[in-house]
């Protein structure tokens, strides 16, 4: 594009991040802007209310709020993007808490965060379009009755995912909760695992697709994925007796729900019920 800059033109970003020290540059620059620069002081003592968090030097010069932006956890750093957009949009008009959104979503997209800010200054993870379908579709073929508890459980996930801030560890562990309710009402009494995948699972599949070796095979490499995404999943997932489970980054368990459904979907497009 003629007269862009060349980091975004050419150079590929990867994956989406959850922080960016430019990001929070950026974004702590904009305190210096025309319509926001003479309310900082009111702003800091607003946010100290809702969040129950102090700007060095109590607000009163947007350097202050530098330091802030720079230095804040990054639940708070996005919590404040919020808490500006409705002190602005109550004390210095809707205008003013609009500049102050629209900047925050460019510094976003050009540093190429993992969040999207909604038209009154809410923060969400940004999910592209086709996990949001993947998981839709994923819902939508868990509609019997029989299957309510993992619908209610990706539904659940889905929720944590967009929460503000996302929890993704809880989402993840939703989802694998969900593909371990499937698995049991598919095979009563047995417990989701690498080793009854190969058991329970692989002569019903083989089943599904009896006659046709090229599909038996494909769907045998599935059930290796299957067994390869439950074991990523326990990474991330409390055990008896480990400590507390770390967080996964964003695209990791972006990219784990998005596999959980697609199986999900799967398996329960195979109908089994045995007796």
């Amino acid at each position: 594009m003629p007269g862009e800059q060349f980091s975004r033109s050419h150079v590929h970003p990867g994956a989406p991040g959850q922080d960016s020290t430019r990001a929070r540059y950026r974004v702590g620059a904009l305190f210096g802007e025309t319509g926001i620069n003479s309310q900082v002081g009111q702003l800091a003592s607003y946010l100290a209310r809702e969040l129950g968090v102090p700007v060095p030097g109590d607000g009163r010069r947007s350097s202050n709020w530098h330091a802030f932006i720079r230095e804040c956890p990054t639940s708070e750093f996005l919590d404040t993007i919020t808490v500006v957009y409705r002190y602005l949009f109550w004390h210095a008009g809707e205008e003013s808490a609009n500049r102050w959104r629209d900047g925050v979503r460019r510094v976003f997209g050009e540093e190429h965060l993992a969040y999207e800010i909604d038209d009154i200054g809410g923060v969400h993870p940004r999910v592209d379009r086709e996990f949001q379908e993947n998981l839709t579709s994923a819902v939508a073929g868990l509609q019997s009755e029989n299957h309510r508890g993992v619908r209610e459980l990706v539904e659940s996930a889905s929720k944590y995912l967009h929460a503000t801030p996302p929890n993704h560890r809880q989402a993840l562990q939703l989802m694998l909760s969900a593909a371990e309710t499937l698995f049991g009402q598919m095979f009563p009494y047995v417990r989701l695992s690498a080793e009854e995948i190969e058991r329970r699972l692989r002569p019903v599949v083989q089943q599904a697709y009896d006659g046709d070796e090229p599909a038996q095979r494909a769907a045998g490499e599935m059930l290796t994925a299957l067994k390869a995404w439950l074991e990523a999943s326990h990474e991330y997932s409390r055990r008896p007796g480990d400590a507390d489970p770390v967080d996964p980054p964003a695209d990791i368990a972006i990219l784990a729900i998005s596999q959980g459904a697609s199986f999900l979907r799967w398996l329960a497009r195979l109908g089994v019920n045995p007796a």
